[in-house]
């Protein structure tokens, strides 16, 4: 992944930023892919990763929908936040999937990070882009 650097002293040897993993296969259905984050998630393993790493960009995974991206998210097991006191509109999309902000530019979020107004903060974040925008 070419934005990943290798993160120098005081981290580890060979930690890099963030860690990027992809499927062994281009074309694993999402139930393997499934299966395998619950695998690796109660292991132990994916939780040792990001304590090491900081971030996971899982790349080629094949999702096409909300609704697979939140299978996969799901996988993980963890608990999902919810979100109370959280003034941006959102779209939901599917089980614990939402839209970035949908209001208004001219209507500031203060502070930018939406969940500094939430009275408690997710313990991780994903990330999902179905369609990337032509431009910008």
């Amino acid at each position: 992944y070419p934005p990943s650097v290798d993160l120098q002293p005081p981290y580890p040897p060979h930690t890099t930023f963030p860690l990027s993993l992809s499927p062994s296969s281009p074309s694993i259905p999402i139930s393997t892919l499934v299966s395998s984050i619950q695998r690796l998630s109660s292991s132990g393993s994916i939780r040792n990763l990001l304590s090491r790493h900081g971030a996971i960009y899982f790349q080629d995974l094949r999702l096409d929908s909300a609704s697979e991206f939140s299978d996969f998210a799901n996988a993980f097991g963890w608990a999902p936040h919810e979100d109370i006191g959280n003034p941006v509109r959102r779209t939901i999309l599917a089980k614990n999937v939402a839209t970035a902000n949908e209001g208004p530019n001219t209507q500031p979020v203060y502070p930018h990070k939406e969940f500094g107004l939430s009275p408690h903060y997710p313990a991780y974040v994903f990330f999902f882009c179905l369609s990337a925008p032509e431009t910008g």
